[in-house]
């Protein structure tokens, strides 16, 4: 066998390959997406929305009757809308207490437009001493607080299947005082905003 002929069979033979490899490309290029797919299928799911704070299901009503810091009966009227209530106590103000308050305010102020649909109310169990009424006037002016038996507060506080103690939930009301959600009191805000931002999106009332 001469060496021309050699060099002619190996200068056959490149294009097939390069053929073949093409051809091999352009199948890949289909049946890798589907494999991939078909890889994908029971074993992913899309992460969907999902609330931030723990939910109450059934949605369960409250019935809040409170008085004010002057002993009166409170006007149910103060009390329509979007409700984020925290549970506190008159003898003082502690640091759960303070972060609770401030996260509420917080969030209802970084929902802009959407802000007064929402309101905040420290639920007590007692008149707080002058002190305490002037701190908060001075830092949470826009907050509602009110006074509430010992019934009105437990019916928050032992709503749920795991009922936690005073001052470590703060807890979602919607307009028909229906409770909703509770979030613990080191919650990531931004988990609270944006729970709150959805529903108020696509609620019809409030």
């Amino acid at each position: 066998m001469s060496i021309d002929s050699i060099s002619f069979k190996t200068s056959s033979i490149a294009p097939i390959w390069r053929q073949r490899l093409l051809l091999l490309l352009i199948v890949a290029l289909f049946v890798l997406p589907l494999a991939v797919a078909w890889l994908l299928i029971g074993h992913w799911r899309p992460e969907g929305h999902v609330q931030h704070g723990e939910l109450l299901d059934p949605a369960r009503p409250m019935d809040l009757r409170l008085s004010s810091l002057e002993g009166k009966p409170m006007d149910g009227g103060v009390l329509r809308g979007w409700m984020l209530v925290y549970v506190g106590l008159a003898a003082e103000c502690d640091a759960r207490c303070r972060t609770g308050l401030y996260d509420m305010r917080q969030v209802r102020l970084a929902l802009g437009k959407d802000m007064d649909r929402v309101k905040t109310l420290l639920l007590l169990d007692a008149i707080p001493a002058t002190e305490f009424r002037g701190w908060l006037a001075a830092e949470h002016s826009a907050t509602v607080v009110g006074v509430a038996d010992a019934a009105n507060r437990t019916s928050l506080i032992e709503a749920f299947n795991q009922p936690g103690r005073v001052g470590e939930w703060i807890y979602l009301l919607d307009p028909l005082g229906n409770l909703l959600m509770r979030y613990p009191i080191d919650t990531d805000p931004r988990g609270l905003l944006k729970d709150l931002q959805r529903l108020l999106k696509w609620s019809k009332i409030g």
